[in-house]
């Protein structure tokens, strides 16, 4: 009868290991519902992924709204 060396089980565990991070990622990523830009007044203040990424050293007063 012919066993399963070592090898092949650390081989078969980390594709299993993967596949397991795979399917866990895609059910776990996203939002729900229809991605949008929001339009609102509040969302004008809202850095956008650029400013994310690199943010502006320069000292500015924050916008303030009018109630």
């Amino acid at each position: 009868m012919a066993t399963i060396s070592t090898m092949t089980w650390q081989i078969l565990g980390r594709r299993l290991l993967l596949a397991l991070s795979m399917v866990f990622g895609l059910v776990a990523c996203g939002q729900k519902g229809a991605l949008f830009i929001p339009t609102d007044p509040e969302a004008s203040d809202r850095a956008v992924f650029p400013q994310v990424l690199v943010p502006d050293n320069r000292s500015t007063p924050p916008r303030t709204t009018q109630p």
